[in-house]
């Protein structure tokens, strides 16, 4: 591959009940840092993407994988997916069945298999039943709060897409260069389950950020560009390509 070749594309996966503003200001972080193009993707089912949304994580990925080919006018040119929370199941999902030009993948505040706290099924159910207590903090609300694009009923499409969501048989398949960054602090996917992930994904790096909670691209935007971009310099980088 030619020392001129672009570095490859970035596609930024978000959590349930998201948008692609989710992660509007980590992919613009990573382009100024990196140098790469990134793209923070919606999933269907917001007011920034027509049609239904999808029920399932896998359903999620083949999105995904329609949105990859659309920009780059193949699956075969060089790119990164980088997922948060369900956006990390989609990037799994996406890397289990990688096309030709997945070249890295960074996994954020996510796990192999994701259960769902019932109080936010119960909240986000038709009848808003809150009955099930949540973990108290006001992190934790922030965390799960949908964001103005995405209706009720497709976030609980999402959190329920999510709850359904295990591979923790298959990850030890995934053999595309991989980092997971985790904060200490999180309610949601805690530090095993981002453990888990670096037993089962040879060759992967883990980063621990002390004192953080779940939402990492926007709470820890600065830190969770730094490791990335650092990443993607060693892995991902065209010369490392060729």
């Amino acid at each position: 591959m030619s020392a001129h070749a672009p570095q490859p594309a970035v596609f930024l996966c978000h959590g349930a009940g998201g948008d692609g503003g989710s992660c509007a200001a980590l992919a613009r972080a990573l382009e100024a840092q990196a140098g790469v193009t990134a793209h923070a993707l919606s999933y269907p089912g917001r007011a920034d993407v027509p049609g239904p949304a999808r029920g399932s994580v896998t359903e999620l990925a083949a999105f995904i994988r329609e949105r990859v080919a659309a920009a780059l006018g193949s699956l075969d040119a060089p790119h990164v997916v980088l997922g948060h929370s369900m956006g990390g199941a989609v990037a799994l999902e996406y890397a289990l069945h990688a096309p030709p030009g997945l070249r890295a993948l960074a996994l954020v505040a996510t796990g192999a298999r994701l259960r769902v706290h019932p109080s936010i099924l119960a909240a986000l159910s038709p009848s808003g039943d809150t009955a099930s207590p949540a973990p108290a903090g006001e992190a934790f609300a922030r965390s799960i709060e949908a964001a103005a694009l995405t209706p009720r009923a497709t976030a609980l499409a999402d959190w329920q897409a999510a709850n359904a969501f295990d591979r923790m048989a298959e990850v030890h398949q995934i053999r595309t260069p991989t980092i997971i960054l985790v904060g200490d602090a999180d309610l949601l996917t805690p530090l095993k389950y981002a453990r888990f992930l670096h037993e089962h994904i040879a060759g992967s790096q883990l980063v621990v950020l002390p004192g953080a909670g779940h939402s990492l691209p926007t709470e820890h935007t600065a830190q969770v560009t730094e490791h990335v971009a650092a990443f993607l310099r060693g892995v991902a980088r065209p010369e490392a390509l060729s």
